[in-house]
C-alpha cells in the first residue's frame, strides 16, 4: 500500500481549511456575530443574549468593524497561494517550508474561531497544522517533483505537470547501511534490480594481487556515454554548447527524481550546506549491495567533489564500519574517467576487510612525513595518495570537512600539474578517478577511457575500479588478453606518466602548513 506522506495529506486539508476560511469570512461581512458571546453573557427578554462587557473588544473588531474577517480572508488567500502554489512562490524556500505552514494555520485557526461562520475552518486548520507537525517529526521535506511529460514515473503516485509534490525521507547514514541488505533483496525480487553472477580470478603483478571479474551478462547491459568534454576537432565547447550538453544530460537522466521506489533506499541531507542526496541501489549489479550517492539537484559528472560530497561519502563509510561492513567509495570524474552516466554520482562497493587491492599497497607504504601526499612508485602510472588521520565513528561533519577537503584539493592540484606535464594530453577538462577508503584518498589522472587489447582487438573500458585493483571483463578471451597484455601496461595506457617527485614540494598542503592552518 505504500507509506503515508503526512505533508501531502496535510496540504489537501490545509487547502480545504483555507477555502472554508475565505468563504466564511465573506459571509462574515454580512452576518457579523462573535461566536463566544454566550460565555458570561446575559439573556434578556426582550433583547436576547447580551455579550459580557469584557468581550467588548471582540464585538468591536468583529461586529462593528469586520477587521477579523478581513484578516482571515487575506490569510486564507495567502495559504491557498502557498499550497497550490502560485508561480512566483513555486520552488522557493517559503514554498518548501513546513514550519511556516504550521504557524500560518495556527494563526488562521485563532482568527476564524472568533466569529460564527469560521468554526469549521478553525477546526480543519488545527488538524492540518497537527499533521504538518507530524511530517516535521518524520523529517519529511516538500519539493517539486520532476515533470515527466508523456511518461509514467516508476512510483506509487502519478506525477503530472500540475502542482505535485514528492517526499524526501531524510535518513542517517547508519539507517542507509542497515537497510541495504533487505532493500537489495526486495529490488531484485521485484525485477527493478538486475544481479549478474560473475567469477573472480586473482592475478599477481607488480606487487599487487589484482582481481579480474568475468561477467558475460554485461555484454547486454545498456551503456550511456557521458557528454564529451570538448567540442568538434578537440576545441573546448562554447557556453551555449555546454548548456546544451547539460540539458541533454538532464532530459535522459536516470538519477533524477522521482526515483524507482525499489531502488531508492533513502535520502541524505548535509546540515551545513543544505545539499540533498538520493541513495540508490545500482540497477545493474555485479557485486551485491552496490549503491550510489547521487545529487538531488543535477550536477555534471565532470564537476569535482565538493566538501559536502566528501563528508556524506565518508559518513557512509564510517557507518558501514560501525555495522562491521567494509566499503570503499569511488568517483569517476570527466569524460575519460569511465563514467557511464552524466549525473554526478559516487559509488560504493563492499570488499574484504583489508580493502581493495590497491589499498593494501597504500597501507604498506612507509611515510617519512605524515600529512603530505605521496605516490605508489611501484605502479607504472601517475597516482597521488593521501593518508587520512584516524577518525572515530562519532566524528562531526565539521571535523570531516576539515580532514577531507584540503587533502582533496592538494591531490587535485597534483592531478592538474601531472596533466600539464603531459605534452600530448587531450584538450579539454582533465579526467581523473577518485578512490576513498577510511584510511586513504587516491586520485589518478586519466588520459583515455578505453584500452585496445593487443592482438585480440578487444576494447576494455577502465574506471576507478580498475585502479583500485578490480578489473571487469566480459568474456574469457578478454581475460586472457588482459593477463597477456599485463595490467600495468593497460593502466599506464589509459593513465598518465608519473612525475610525482617533481611536484610534491609545491602542493597546497605546503601552503596550508605555512599559514598554520
Amino acid at each position: 500500500m505504500g507509506k503515508l506522506m503526512w505533508h501531502d495529506l496535510s496540504r489537501y486539508i490545509s487547502l480545504t481549511a483555507s477555502v472554508y476560511a475565505v468563504w466564511a469570512s465573506f459571509w462574515g461581512f454580512f452576518f457579523r456575530k462573535f461566536f463566544w458571546d454566550f460565555i458570561g453573557g446575559t439573556l434578556r427578554s426582550p433583547g436576547g443574549l447580551q455579550p459580557s462587557p469584557k468581550f467588548a473588544v471582540f464585538i468591536t473588531i468583529i461586529v462593528k468593524f469586520p477587521i477579523v474577517q478581513i484578516i482571515t480572508m487575506a490569510l486564507g488567500l495567502i495559504i491557498i497561494a502557498l499550497e497550490y502554489p502560485i508561480p512566483i512562490l513555486k520552488g522557493t524556500a517559503i514554498h518548501r517550508s513546513i514550519a511556516l505552514r504550521v504557524v500560518l494555520l495556527i494563526i488562521q485557526a485563532a482568527g476564524t474561531v472568533l466569529f460564527y461562520q469560521g468554526t469549521n475552518a478553525a477546526l480543519w486548520s488545527l488538524i492540518a497544522a497537527m499533521f504538518y507537525i507530524r511530517a516535521m517529526t518524520l523529517r519529511e521535506k516538500m519539493e517539486e517533483a520532476t515533470t515527466k511529460k508523456g511518461q509514467l514515473a516508476h512510483s506509487d503516485r502519478l506525477y503530472t505537470a500540475s502542482a505535485v509534490f514528492s517526499v524526501t525521507y531524510i535518513m542517517k547514514a547508519s539507517d542507509i547501511i542497515s537497510a541495504l541488505s533487505s532493500r537489495f533483496e526486495a529490488a531484485q525480487s521485484s525485477g527493478d534490480l538486475f544481479f549478474f553472477p560473475s567469477e573472480v580470478s586473482k592475478h599477481e603483478e607488480i606487487g599487487i594481487e589484482w582481481e579480474i571479474r568475468l561477467c558475460t551478462a554485461l555484454q547486454k547491459k545498456p551503456v550511456v556515454s557521458p557528454p564529451p568534454a570538448s567540442g568538434e576537432a578537440g576545441i573546448a565547447p562554447s557556453p551555449s554548447q555546454a548548456n546544451q550538453l547539460d540539458e541533454t544530460a538532464k532530459n535522459s537522466d536516470p538519477f533524477a527524481p522521482p526515483y524507482v521506489p525499489n531502488l531508492h533506499i533513502g535520502d541524505l541531507c548535509d546540515e551545513s550546506s543544505g545539499a540533498e542526496y538520493g541513495v540508490l541501489l545500482n540497477k545493474y549489479s555485479v557485486v551485491p549491495h552496490h549503491f550510489l550517492l547521487v545529487t538531488k539537484e543535477f550536477m555534471p559528472q565532470t564537476s569535482p567533489l565538493l566538501p559536502h560530497d566528501l563528508v556524506q561519502t565518508y559518513l557512509l563509510l564510517l557507518a558501514a564500519r560501525k555495522a562491521r561492513k567494509n566499503y570503499f567509495a569511488f568517483y569517476n570524474c570527466g569524460s575519460n574517467s569511465g563514467a557511464s552516466q552524466n549525473h554526478k554520482h559516487i559509488q560504493f562497493i563492499e570488499v574484504e576487510d583489508d580493502g581493495p587491492p590497491i589499498e593494501r599497497l597504500a597501507k604498506a607504504a612507509n611515510l617519512e612525513v605524515s600529512g603530505k601526499p605521496f605516490s605508489l612508485s611501484s605502479v607504472p602510472y601517475a597516482n597521488h595518495v593521501y593518508r587520512l588521520p584516524t577518525l572515530s565513528n562519532g566524528a562531526s561533519p565539521e571535523q570531516l570537512e576539515q580532514v577531507l577537503f584540503l587533502p582533496f584539493l592538494s591531490l587535485l592540484d597534483l592531478v592538474i600539474s601531472t596533466v600539464r606535464h603531459a605534452t600530448d594530453y587531450p584538450s579539454g577538462t582533465p579526467s581523473y578517478n577518485v578512490i576513498l577508503t577510511l584510511e586513504h584518498m587516491h586520485l589518478i589522472p586519466r588520459r583515455w577511457e578505453t584500452y585496445t587489447l593487443g592482438e585480440s582487438g578487444a576494447t576494455l573500458s577502465v574506471n576507478s575500479l580498475g585502479f583500485a585493483g578490480m578489473l571487469m571483463v566480459k568474456s574469457e578471451s578478454e581475460r586472457q588478453a588482459l593477463e597477456q597484455e599485463k595490467i600495468g601496461t593497460v593502466l599506464r595506457g589509459v593513465g598518465v606518466e608519473s612525475v610525482h617527485e617533481l611536484q610534491v614540494a609545491g602542493t597546497s598542503m605546503d601552503a596550508m602548513d605555512e599559514t598554520g592552518a
